[in-house]
């Protein structure tokens, strides 16, 4: 059972290095700024809750500010490899 496991995730990091460079550079950018969005939506968090007196709306949008940072990481993750594989066929 484990040998099928680490087949499954050695063929995956295999595919994932055959990613063209351009490709590459996307999703390492998407992925730095929706780590950047996230620290920042964690830290109004913190600050409202803390620092400031508490604000519901303040909480909403720092919310809102998470849940965009990993809807933006989903889609230039999932856009990425789609891109590759479309410019791949060709």
């Amino acid at each position: 059972m484990q040998t099928n496991k680490t087949k499954s995730i050695e063929k995956i990091f295999d595919e994932l290095y055959k990613l063209s460079p351009l490709t590459k550079k996307v999703i390492k950018l998407g992925t730095h700024i929706s780590l950047l969005l996230l620290v920042f939506g964690t830290l109004l968090i913190l600050f409202n809750r803390s620092a400031f007196t508490y604000d519901a709306y303040f909480q909403l949008i720092a919310v809102s500010i998470i849940k965009s940072s990993l809807t933006i990481l989903a889609e230039v993750i999932i856009g990425g490899l789609i891109i590759d594989y479309l410019f791949k066929k060709k």
